[in-house]
């Protein structure tokens, strides 16, 4: 497949689904409350990862790559991230959010000591944490998966995997910060892939200002267990959002730009990430079980 083909593919796609999450939005006849309005609480609501809010966030990373002796590229995902939310009881909420690949455009070293490249569909991750009410605070905890969808060896690991996975943080009116963490051991999978042990951290940092916009931080450290050389991956760097809305939908537009001065032999130098995130009606209302009021 062509760059251009390659290029077309992905504009197409991101298209589709942008089309996928404007839809039910703006066929629901649901009233909003006042404070849903305002592009600041909605920021806050989007930046919070215990939310109670729905959204489908498509996010766009580029990563720069230094393959030794191959020189300099540049890989390219798109991932579809939807968060999920609904209320078991008043004090209790599941959040589902898995992680969807759509594309994984990777350059690797060859055989023959060159450089190819691949474009395909990498693997899923899913995570399902119950989350109390309990103020400021922000906190939830359950399991984490990794479903072997890749269909190239070279856009995913080839192994069930399952583990840990947590938020703890802080939130006030102006500002917010916590950390995500997922932890994932392979059970199963490919015979000939190697087994995985790997940790993500993401450190969140934001601050919320008028009209919707907000700056921060977002970068995820990954620790590689099993690594031959360098295990971490430790980005860091500045990002800056801002909601707009659309006839009715809101979306928070949202640039991290990351240098990553620990990282593998092969890993990346730096990061470019652009997400999208367009807030939806929620699908179910109310607590599940017990009195909704």
């Amino acid at each position: 497949m062509t760059r251009v083909r390659r290029l077309a593919l992905h504009a197409a796609t991101t298209v589709a689904l942008l089309v996928a999450a404007i839809a039910p939005a703006a066929a629901s006849d649901e009233p909003r409350a006042a404070e849903d309005l305002s592009p600041t609480a909605i920021n806050r609501r989007v930046t919070d990862p215990v939310s109670t809010t729905w959204s489908l966030q498509l996010e766009n990373d580029v990563n720069f790559l230094d393959l030794g002796d191959q020189g300099a590229h540049v890989q390219d995902e798109l991932k579809f991230k939807p968060t999920m939310p609904v209320w078991l009881s008043r004090r209790l909420k599941l959040i589902a959010r898995p992680n969807f690949t759509l594309l994984d455009d990777t350059p690797y070293s060859t055989a023959a000591g060159g450089v190819g490249r691949t474009t395909g569909v990498g693997d899923t991750t899913f995570d399902l944490v119950l989350s109390p009410r309990i103020g400021a605070w922000l906190f939830a905890l359950g399991p984490t998966f990794v479903f072997p969808t890749a269909n190239l060896d070279q856009t995913g690991q080839g192994k069930w995997q399952m583990g840990p996975a947590g938020v703890l943080g802080y939130k006030a009116r102006s500002w917010l910060a916590g950390i995500i963490w997922q932890q994932w051991w392979s059970f199963a999978g490919a015979v000939d892939r190697s087994a995985v042990s790997e940790l993500h951290v993401q450190y969140i940092f934001s601050w919320f200002f008028a009209d919707g916009w907000s700056v921060g931080t977002a970068p995820t450290i990954k620790v590689d267990w099993r690594a031959a050389g360098e295990p971490v991956t430790f980005p860091f760097g500045p990002s800056v959002g801002k909601v707009v809305t659309f006839g009715g939908l809101p979306a928070k537009f949202e640039l991290r730009g990351m240098y990553v001065p620990i990282h593998p032999t092969d890993g990346p130098r730096g990061m470019v990430e652009i997400l999208v995130t367009p807030v939806v009606p929620a699908l179910v209302v109310g607590p599940l079980f017990g009195d909704p009021s």
